[in-house]
């Protein structure tokens, strides 16, 4: 295994042993966040740069709206619907709620495009269960079955997750607030898995790259337009844009960061010329100042990467891979 040098000057606080570059190297903790759970990979060689505690199981609290999202993009293409179509707030939603931000009320009505806006920007917990109600019921009826439409999304959330390799993932409700008897868990190395497939879909970058957003209410016979503030503080810092940012109280803070380079190109011997587009996901979960963190190992991980670039991109070890974590 190729050895680099240690480079730990920046990422002060993430654990007491952190694989950088391929090996592990010692960290002295320095603060309450020592705990972190992180990882940070290239999302074009799927190579891991610096990892944490990157398989311990915890809470993700709203991260699991990066599912949501995506089982909703999923299903609107597959369907052939759109997200222009219209979806009703259950009468049920606010009693399962965690953080009802833009104060929707059951009866109101938002396309789905809408939803997953105030989903990913905000974090609404309504609008979370909305895509979820919506997208389940109809899906139920597409397999001409009866049930309970969130239990059904959230069939699909997991479908999703175990598809994409997140073995060490169960969600139980769309929005992932712990308000449920079973809590949902998920890893970094699974939340980076995930996140690897959020990005990969232009839309959903798009949803989540916005710093505001005004988005339609129809509730009654009014219209309503809402602005919504994108709680990812990190949005156009170091090049970031996207992915998500939540807090509740059992997961503590956690964040999903991608940013991307750019694009180098290599001439080749005959005249051609290769290019190489680059693309970091970084995560951390149990954080009490995630964007900080995450800042500071995304500059690490770049320099992580960089001399892994300068060594000729060798791969020593099939466990550097995410697939292999």
């Amino acid at each position: 295994m190729l050895r680099f040098p240690p480079f730990v000057t920046i990422l002060k606080c993430v654990s007491s042993s952190l694989l950088v570059g391929g090996m592990l190297t010692a960290l002295v903790p320095q603060s309450a966040d020592a705990q972190a759970a992180v990882l940070a990979a290239d999302s074009f060689n799927r190579k891991v740069h610096v990892a944490s505690q990157a398989n311990e199981k915890r809470p993700v609290g709203g991260l699991a709206k990066v599912a949501t999202a995506m089982v909703t993009l999923d299903w609107a293409a597959a369907s052939k619907a759109g997200v222009n179509i219209l979806a009703t707030v259950p009468a049920y939603a606010p009693q399962i709620a965690g953080n009802n931000v833009l104060g929707l009320q059951p009866g109101d009505r938002l396309t789905l495009r809408d939803l997953i806006y105030a989903t990913m920007m905000t974090s609404d917990d309504l609008a979370a269960i909305t895509l979820g109600d919506f997208v389940g019921r109809d899906h139920l009826q597409r397999l001409q079955r009866t049930g309970d439409p969130l239990v059904e999304f959230v069939r699909q959330m997991n479908q999703l997750a175990a598809r994409e390799g997140a073995t060490h993932t169960k969600f139980t409700n769309p929005h992932g607030y712990e308000n449920t008897r079973a809590v949902p868990y998920s890893t970094a190395a699974d939340m980076a898995r995930l996140g690897l497939y959020a990005i990969s879909r232009p839309a959903l970058r798009f949803y989540t790259n916005q710093r505001t957003r005004d988005i339609t209410v129809y509730r009654g016979d009014s219209q309503m337009n809402l602005p919504l503030n994108n709680t990812n503080q990190l949005l156009g810092v170091s090049n970031i844009d996207g992915l998500k940012y939540t807090s509740t109280p059992r997961s503590g803070g956690c964040i999903v960061v991608t940013a991307e380079r750019p694009s180098s190109v290599t001439k080749q011997a005959d005249g051609s010329s290769l290019i190489y587009r680059h693309r970091m996901v970084v995560v951390v979960i149990g954080s009490a100042n995630p964007a900080a963190e995450a800042h500071a190992l995304l500059q690490q991980s770049w320099a992580a990467y960089d001399r892994w670039l300068a060594a000729g991109r060798p791969i020593t070890d099939e466990r550097q891979l995410l697939n292999h974590f």
